[in-house]
């Protein structure tokens, strides 16, 4: 029987407990209270950097005053309730849709329950046929096949409402399970609160975002470096879109890169091609030219991609999910060509150079150059990155081997896919 005092009655139990509006109005005052935090600290920045055209013992006192601590402070418990607001609100957003689904399963539930009953009165109905026992043989089988219908019956709706509270009980699992990484990552947020000094994982969590792009144009190098060494069907392909995808990703955070965005506004309006700007400049074209040819790859593999598709479903009674898994094979098979056709694509500057020279001094420009970067893109990675005469060295190196390796090698990749590929 449905318990009306319980939420989901005809499940018998709350699988998904929870208020979505106390959770909304807790995740709106953290939200302001994050919003009033960055306020302060940025109104405090303000403060102390008008401060230094103030001079005197008052100005000391009121630079000791508000200096120091506070300013880290109000920034780490911006941070801290910032981040404890966004996990309210993907807390308040599954439990929506975990409550949501809770109410499609005790509906579920009270149609099965009525399927039960039914079917149990129907049954109970049938052991009572006075056929059973009639001497008539025709009429007792009858009634004997009437009565195993009906046991049937029964059995099956009782499967059918055993299986929505499986389900319900696989929810609530998922409901337990989310709500203790929430609590979890909610205690973490809180820990970090003012005046508390940030633990290990946020200084690495702080160090990686603001080193992403250098961290991606690293692992792209490293990878393009193993890809080259690699012999392997399956590893090469692999290895070479990573390549790509990494220099995608870190030409896209590196283009938004507020001090190599200045650095080029200051180069198209003060004509000032200082050592940031060529720095920018490299940086920009290694990333650019390392992903382009992965967009050649994709582009085939969406060609071959198309045609695998088209085959499939011009055969009779293939499905659409059989058409889809054509098209993914056809994809992969694809681009997985091109990349590993585009790898034996030598460099057109280096093959000329080196035309006379012998086999040894071939093999060391030919793996000497992609290890350079790798070297040069692990060391941005360091402190020797704020080192200037450092990085004018590496700035000197990567743009030599950018011009020299990056720009000929990948565009008689390119040419190649264009010209001799086909999906």
């Amino acid at each position: 029987m449905a318990d009306p005092s319980l939420p989901y009655p005809h499940l018998g139990w709350n699988p998904a407990p929870g208020s979505v509006t106390e959770i909304s109005a807790l995740h709106t005052r953290l939200s302001a209270s994050a919003t009033s935090l960055g306020t302060a600290h940025r109104l405090i920045d303000r403060l102390l950097g008008e401060s230094a055209y103030w001079q005197g013992e008052a100005a000391d006192a009121f630079r000791e005053a508000i200096d120091g601590d506070l300013p880290r402070y109000l920034k780490n418990a911006h941070r801290s309730v910032s981040k404890a607001a966004k996990q309210l609100r993907a807390w308040h957003e599954d439990l929506v849709s975990y409550q949501a689904l809770a109410r499609k399963y005790d509906a579920q539930a009270k149609e099965h329950q009525a399927a039960v009953a039914t079917a149990e009165s129907t049954h109970a109905t049938a052991r009572t046929d006075p056929d059973l026992a009639a001497p008539d043989a025709s009429a007792a089988e009858t009634a004997a096949g009437t009565l195993d219908a009906a046991a049937a019956s029964v059995t099956k709706a009782r499967a059918a409402l055993e299986s929505v509270r499986k389900l319900a009980r696989e929810l609530e699992e998922t409901h337990r399970s989310e709500a203790s990484r929430i609590a979890k990552a909610l205690n973490e947020a809180t820990d970090r609160l003012a005046p508390r000094e940030p633990g290990l994982l946020s200084k690495a969590t702080e160090w990686l975002d603001e080193n992403l792009g250098d961290v991606l144009s690293a692992i792209a190098a490293t990878a393009g470096l193993l890809a080259l060494l690699a012999t392997g069907p399956v590893s090469v392909p692999i290895l070479l879109f990573v390549a790509a995808g990494a220099s995608l990703g870190a030409f896209a955070l590196h283009a938004q890169d507020p001090k190599i965005q200045e650095s080029l506004s200051e180069a198209i309006t003060d004509r000032k091609f200082d050592a940031d700007f060529w720095d920018s400049t490299v940086t920009l074209a290694s990333d650019l030219l390392g992903f382009v040819p992965g967009i050649a790859a994709v582009t085939h593999g969406a060609r071959g991609a198309t045609t695998a598709a088209q085959a499939a479903s011009a055969i009779a009674d293939t499905s659409v999910l059989g058409v889809a898994r054509a098209g993914i094979h056809g994809f992969s098979s694809t681009s997985a060509t091109v990349m590993r056709e585009m790898k034996e694509v030598q460099n057109p500057l280096t093959e000329w150079a080196l035309r006379s020279a012998n086999p040894a001094a071939r093999t060391a420009v030919d793996y000497g150059l992609p290890s350079a970067g790798v070297v040069t893109s692990l060391g941005d990675l360091t402190p020797l990155s704020n080192d200037e005469e450092y990085e004018a060295t590496t700035t000197a190196v990567d743009g030599t081997r950018t011009a020299v390796d990056d720009l000929p090698n990948n565009a008689a990749k390119v040419v190649h896919a264009w010209t001799s590929l086909n999906p």
